[in-house]
């Protein structure tokens, strides 16, 4: 245990903990109340447990060094918080020698406060050893179920995450990011790497660096159908290499953070980091390091702009072949960056502009200037970094600040149980190249700005995904309000709600979900097709239990327990519905390699969800299934929501951006405009499952991690997918539209991968339809933009609904259930693409009548095994509708507006309304 002002001597270390200046902020853990009892706090004092990684370290020249790699520092949850460091000095690790550094953190009372000593020798570089190894082939039992691993050419595989540095393949690989096309193909197939504000990618002449800035609008007409995309030329501005290095080299992933990631260039066969790029989300630079520092230089590209001029920090135009100094400023002159377009698809006159970079580099560095091209030595040391900026005058800011180059990205949160505030921490551990730290800066991103009170400066940098801010600060909080999930709604008692004809609807559903039909979609080969059956069967044992009709309980419960129990058992080679998990990157996917969720890890958070959903209600009504099955619920759950970091065996929070704060589609991400995603709602379902499984089982942990998924998620679609902030869709595309069918690092699409009818464009964003949708209009505010949103969804139809009606009425329901009433009409939904959907959506829409619609003047204080969401009628009654899975009764506590606290027994595996006023 470590205490201020004691000396210890751990791994042969010795450090020196003095007194901590800064307040001690501790954290307090609420226990679970006992029936009639309130929950109680437990005080956990912020403490370091123990240290390793910071002794004295002998490395190989040519050995890229990162100064966090194997540092680690245990806390009192024993999470390492390494990431908590300020380092200063640097490690010139391709020029034999001493060298120094200083690593600092501050933790509650504790301070570490130590110097280390690298020492680069000349040597041959070893290969480090391969840390994964493929697990034999063989089923492995869990519970009632099995699952599948080790050799199997019987079905599909991704292909190994190859270009990813060995010591790296200690924990599960990364994938469904925003550069993981870079694990993939060498280059990254060339495709691109978005870090907002800046664009890269890889090719034979090097590492390209390019301003994408803010694109332009361009139209189209497909099939008579509207569409327009907002995205940037592919004119890149410049490559940045070494004349060490090839022609042709590969690219390796030599280090990765939850916000960043170092990419090695070497020569084919050979292991030494002729060059490595640190890219940071929302820095302003991408930073440079390289084994020989009196060979970097930096290609400059002609093509789209009238000129090419370089200038000085202060703004002097450079006209000599060499030139000293720190730095220095490239103009492109007139870039194209765009056209004038017009409706329906019509391409005008270009657009151009002047782009601005800067280049900062240690003091006394040398620069020969050719056509095109800048040589550099920077002298002994053997980092620069490169920015985009708006204008000369803004260099001398962003140069000054331009040597605190990333070490790692954290983002971390805390859910608080009393308050249900989810609040996200991202961190920036800097390392300062000079003797004197410098700030740190950052851009924010639309929705980090939005959620946070960090102050900004006047600077900002116009992308596709709006005006980021810049600020100062290594770290930002972020707080969001939760309030509430529920996997449907209780019974609704509206004048217009028939129990006949509801029960007519789930008799329909039932039908035409047979176990022996092998043309529905219980029995489709696809698990994402198998999830049209589940979630509307699973929303079916809700409505039937609500209407107390116990044939159809335990029908719904056989067909999903059918299902389910398919895929959560491997009954040898000729089973066709398993799920096999995979060593090499740690991740579960399917038999079946539809949507290519195996070949390319794509989907697997929006195929999943279904699943888990699904379990999640059969477990309520089906005592047995947990007991049985939920170990499997829990290997699939944990391929998208495990809640633990460097884990060996799954990923921390598959598929999620932690800084973009949504879900990636693609496994790889291998497209010019980077990675993508189109159904948010989809992704923010896959976290109702979870969410539900979580309370499920009364794992906090869990719950938590499902809460802190669902906010970002949900705050990103309303953002980046509908612009709820007006500020991210471009003036000539929100003239069109209010949504995004698809958005990627690089641009956004209105339409989908199936086609430009604006139903689907739309309606991609609001499947399936149930009660979480709720959370696009939870107060005057949200319902208002919703109704704007929906209002031009009508428009862009000529007021005419085509497809997807069980859709389309459920947001009308949202913003007027009455008008969903009159237009309700179950034969549209029967002859429609999904018919299971009819009864759910019934419901759903005479739910809405009754309850009303969702306050946020209530709020439940949270509990690790119920859930509730809060609804106003018509009437100004105040109704809580609660979930309690479980087998015990629990007490929950709402609070009301002014503070005051009330108290609800809820009854084990109950589903029910509470009248809160």
């Amino acid at each position: 245990m470590l205490k201020k002002g004691l000396y210890i001597v751990l791994l042969a270390l010795v450090l020196v903990l003095v007194s901590c200046t800064t307040d001690k902020t501790d954290k307090t853990e609420p226990t679970e109340p006992t029936e009639g009892s309130e929950p109680t706090e437990v005080l956990i004092e912020k403490e370091i447990k123990s240290i390793s990684g910071l002794e004295d370290i002998v490395i190989t020249e040519g050995v890229y060094f990162h100064p966090l790699r194997d540092v680690v520092i245990k806390n009192e949850y024993d999470e390492n918080i390494s990431y908590l460091f300020e380092v200063s000095g640097q490690v010139n690790y391709g020029v034999p020698g001493t060298y120094t550094l200083n690593y600092q953190l501050t933790y509650g009372e504790d301070v570490i406060d130590e110097t280390r000593i690298v020492t680069v020798n000349a040597g041959t570089i070893m290969a480090e050893p391969v840390s994964r190894n493929q697990l034999q082939n063989q089923p492995t039992l869990l519970g009632d179920g099995s699952f599948n691993q080790g050799v199997n050419t019987s079905i599909d595989h991704p292909v190994n995450p190859r270009f990813i540095a060995n010591h790296l393949k200690d924990k599960a690989i990364p994938s469904n990011g925003w550069w993981t096309s870079l694990l993939v193909q060498n280059y990254g197939g060339g495709n691109g790497i978005y870090t907002n504000p800046l664009r890269s990618s890889f090719t034979n002449r090097g590492a390209e660096i390019t301003n994408p800035g803010a694109g332009f609008v361009q139209y189209w007409n497909p099939d008579g159908f509207n569409t327009m995309a907002n995205f940037s030329l592919v004119l890149p501005d410049m490559y940045l290499k070494t004349t060490d290095l090839n022609e042709g080299y590969e690219t390796y992933v030599v280090d990765y953070s939850d916000t960043s990631v170092a990419v090695s260039m070497r020569n084919l066969s050979s292991l030494e980091d002729k060059m490595v790029l640190t890219y940071q989300q929302g820095s302003p630079y991408v930073f440079v390091e390289v084994s020989d520092p009196t060979r970097p230089y930096i290609s400059l590209v002609p093509e789209g702009a009238q000129g090419i001029e370089l200038y000085t920090i202060d703004g002097v135009k450079i006209s000599d072949s060499n030139y000293q100094g720190d730095g220095f400023i490239i103009r492109y002159i007139n870039k194209h960056i765009g056209y004038e377009t017009s409706r329906p698809a019509q391409v005008g006159q270009p657009i151009f502009g002047d782009r601005y970079f800067l280049v900062s580099t240690p003091e006394g560095s040398s620069f020969n200037i050719t056509t095109n091209r800048v040589g550099m030595n920077l002298g002994v040391e053997n980092v620069y970094s490169v920015s985009a900026i708006n204008a000369l005058a803004d260099a001398p800011y962003f140069h000054q600040r331009a040597y605190q180059k990333p070490l790692f990205g954290n983002v971390s949160y805390d859910v608080n149980d009393k308050t249900s505030i989810l609040e996200t921490y991202y961190h920036l551990s800097t390392q300062s190249l000079k003797a004197e730290k410098q700030e740190v800066i950052q851009y924010l991103l639309p929705h980090h700005e939005t959620y946070s009170d960090v102050s900004l400066t006047n600077y900002e940098f116009e992308t596709v995904r709006g005006f980021l801010k810049l600020m100062v600060g290594s770290t930002f909080t972020t707080s969001m309000s939760f309030h509430g999930l529920l996997p449907a709604m209780t019974l609704p008692s509206n004048e217009a709600f028939s129990e006949i004809e509801m029960a007519t609807y789930l008799n329909d559903l039932g039908s035409r979900t047979e176990i022996n039909d092998p043309d529905n979609f219980l029995n489709d080969e696809g698990p994402y097709w198998n999830g049209k059956a589940l979630y509307p069967l699973a929303q079916g044992l809700i409505i039937a239990s609500q209407m107390g009709d116990d044939d159809l309980v335990l029908e719904f419960i056989s067909k999903l327990r059918y299902l389910l129990s398919d895929w959560f058992t491997y009954d040898g080679a000729t089973d066709e519905k398993y799920l096999y998990y995979n060593e090499q990157w740690g991740t579960v996917y399917y038999s079946n390699n539809d949507f290519n969720t195996a070949t390319e890890l794509s989907d697997h958070a929006f195929t999943h969800g279904y699943l888990i959903y699904a379990s999640s209600v059969l477990s309520m009504y089906d005592e047995t299934f947990m007991s049985d099955y939920g170990d499997m619920v829990d290997l699939l759950l944990s391929d998208y929501m495990h809640p633990y970091k460097d884990d060996y065996k799954f990923q921390y929070l598959r598929s999620f951006d932690k800084w973009a704060g949504h879900t990636w589609a693609h496994g790889f991400g291998t497209f010019a405009e980077g990675n993508n995603i189109e159904s948010s709602s989809e992704a923010i379902q896959s976290w109702v499952g979870g969410y539900l499984w979580a309370l499920q089982k009364g794992d906090k942990t869990l719950r938590d991690a499902a809460i802190y998924g669902f906010m970002h998620e949900l705050t990103s679609a309303k953002i980046y997918m509908f612009d709820y902030e007006d500020n991210v869709f471009k003036p000539n595309y929100e003239a069109h539209a209010s949504v995004a069918g698809m958005i990627w690092g690089g641009k956004y699409d209105y339409a989908t991968w199936f086609g430009a009818n604006p139903t689907f464009i739309y309606g991609i964003q609001w499947l399936p339809n149930g009660e979480y949708l709720s959370n696009y209009a939870l107060n005057d505010q949200d319902r208002e933009t919703l109704t704007l949103i929906y209002a031009d969804y009508l428009k862009a139809k000529n007021q005419v609904i085509d497809t997807w009606f069980a859709n389309m009425w459920s947001i009308q329901a949202l913003i007027n259930p009455d008008i969903a009433l009159q237009q309700f009409d179950a034969s549209k939904i029967l002859n429609d693409d999904y018919p299971s959907d009819l009864s759910q959506t019934y419901y759903l829409i005479n739910g809405l009548k009754t309850f009303g619609q969702r306050t946020t003047d209530y709020i439940m204080e949270l509990h690790p095994h119920v859930t509730s969401s809060i609804y106003i009628n018509a009437q100004n009654e105040v109704f809580a509708m609660i979930w309690n899975a479980t087998d015990d009764t629990h007490q929950v506590f709402f609070v009301k507006p002014g503070g005051i606290r009330t108290s609800v027994s809820v009854e084990p595996r109950s589903f029910t309304s509470f009248k809160l006023s």
